[in-house]
């Protein structure tokens, strides 16, 4: 087995890997190539390695940190063939994305893969430091016309610590005059810096902000032990949608949108599992980052200057939803501990209980992708009119895919094309435990409506308006069903707020709601 080989495919398949045969095209696939990977090459390892702690040393060589490199490079002329019309983008509203669903996965890997290339620079001769600063080059304008500013951020950050530590700054500065001054300039100056992030995409910058703000208040209400696995996906938005029923004039009204990440991993873990799955996570991060510090490997002031990076990233991304940000995560975790392995082979007793659990792994995953192929062959069916045919199969996957929120309520949409209303409504009830948002909670009106209790159907919609109050459609259900049953007291209230309510982006049917609504009130003059 050639370790360095194979941890570069597995770390390129995770990276570029794609498949439209998955309903989640960009994110499951990876993981699960990644995850299946991993487990036959522990399971390889185990059967026919002499000395582990060799293989290790392999995987964690120059050699495999330069292929790592050279990805990342592959990656970034990828998003730079978005950006000029050769290849597509993943998403609609973002020109580059690399192989990844959103900027924000391609971002994180070419972040965290820069220090590699400036380490390699510094260190690199001549003729390949050309190469070496050309590739750097090429990642910096990949991240400049993706529009991150968390990404080069990180790119400061962890290229200023990689020279701070492999010259020693630290210990020199300090010898001369003016230290304190110096430091002071250090600090205006990336504060400056971040002022002027701030002001590049300040509505984006102040989305952030409403999300953490948002966010706090979750954490006030269970601080300890939050709540629990997917907490923040099943209860943020409607966490939103009481802080705008609270404050009905906050300037952020026009900038809320459907929430599914805090847009922080620390909040994310603190909403999720309380304070004390923060502490736990810090902790074990500060551990890897001291151990790093602490560590002799060759490699050390690289791997230093990557976790710099994913802390950056942790701080204004969500990194931790990409496969190849774990397969990183697990590189440190390997090199802090591989020096700690024996010269010698794990006996059977160790062994066998491992690769048991690896076969099963595998396995389970391969089930896995099985249900989420079929999964998206019944759903294109069903986009394409035979919703009605479909609905057996889906009932026939929902024992093995019944925790997955997508798929929940994919099933539960489906079920209410079908106008199977009662059994929609109870799988998007079940649903909402592990994810909410405003689309769910529009179409759960839907089904309360067609079921016959308005009451429910209309708390529901002005719900849904209260999580994002920029939107039209909620209050125009509310409007149709008063006007319906001819309650015109209110259906004129909800025509009023409708005609006075600010447009954030004009459309043909914001303009027909506008206009009906309009008419409304003039028939009744």
């Amino acid at each position: 087995m050639n370790s360095k080989l194979f941890a570069i495919s597995v770390f390129l398949g995770s990276v570029f890997l794609t498949s439209e045969k998955f309903v989640n095209t960009e994110n499951s696939i990876k993981f699960y190539f990644t995850l299946i990977s991993v487990f036959i090459g522990v399971i390889f390892l185990l059967i026919k390695s002499s000395n582990m702690t060799l293989e290790v040393q392999k995987i964690t060589s120059t050699t495999v940190m330069k292929g790592l490199f050279i990805v990342g490079v592959f990656q970034s002329l990828y998003g730079i063939l978005q950006y000029i019309g050769k290849y597509p983008s993943n998403h609609n509203s973002f020109a580059v994305t690399g192989s990844f669903d959103n900027p924000a996965g391609f971002i994180a890997v070419l972040s965290l893969l820069f220090p590699i290339g400036i380490f390699w620079c510094i260190k690199s001769k001549k003729l390949e430091q050309r190469f070496v600063f050309f590739s750097v080059g090429l990642i910096i304008f990949s991240i400049i016309i993706s529009g991150s500013r968390t990404g080069l951020l990180a790119v400061i950050i962890s290229t200023i610590s990689i020279f701070i530590i492999e010259f020693q700054l630290l210990s020199k500065i300090k010898h001369l005059k003016f230290f304190k001054l110096k430091v002071c300039s250090t600090i205006i100056l990336l504060l400056a810096s971040l002022f002027l992030l701030y002001v590049w995409k300040p509505d984006s910058a102040n989305g952030r902000l409403l999300i953490w703000n948002v966010s706090t208040e979750m954490i006030r209400d269970k601080p300890l032990i939050g709540f629990g696995y997917k907490g923040f996906q099943a209860n943020y938005m409607s966490y939103q949608a009481q802080y705008f029923k609270e404050n009905p004039h906050s300037s952020f009204k026009q900038l809320a949108d459907n929430v599914t990440h805090p847009f922080n991993e620390f909040i994310k873990i603190a909403v999720n599992y309380g304070v004390i799955g923060l502490l736990f996570y810090v902790l074990l991060i500060s551990i890897v980052f001291w151990k790093l510090l602490k560590s002799k490997h060759p490699q050390k002031n690289i791997l230093v200057g990557m976790f710099i990076s994913f802390i950056t990233i942790s701080f204004f991304s969500y990194p931790l939803q990409y496969a190849p940000i774990w397969l990183l995560l697990g590189y440190f975790t390997l090199v802090v501990f591989s020096v700690r392995l024996y010269k010698k082979n794990l006996s059977l007793i160790i062994r066998i209980p491992i690769i048991g659990v690896c076969f099963l792994g595998v396995i389970l995953f391969l089930f896995r992708m099985n249900c989420e192929l079929e999964w998206k062959d019944i759903a294109i069916k069903s986009l394409q009119g035979q919703t009605k045919q479909m609905l057996p199969k889906y009932e026939k996957l929902y024992p093995y895919l019944k925790y997955n929120s997508l798929f929940l309520y994919n099933y539960g949409a489906e079920l209410n094309v079908a106008r199977q209303f009662e059994r929609s409504k109870i799988l998007l009830n079940e649903c909402l435990k592990k994810l909410n948002d405003y689309d769910l909670q529009m179409l759960l009106a839907d089904n309360y409506y067609h079921i016959g209790d308005t009451t429910e159907a209309i708390r529901i919609y002005q719900h849904a308006e209260n999580m994002i109050p920029c939107k039209f459609l909620p209050l125009y259900r509310q409007f149709e069903i008063y006007k319906k049953n001819e309650n015109v007291s209110n259906a004129k209230e909800i025509a009023q707020k409708i005609v006075d309510k600010q447009v954030k982006v004009k459309s043909t049917i914001v303009e027909s709601i506008i206009e009906k609504a309009d008419n409304y009130l003039n028939e009744l003059e």
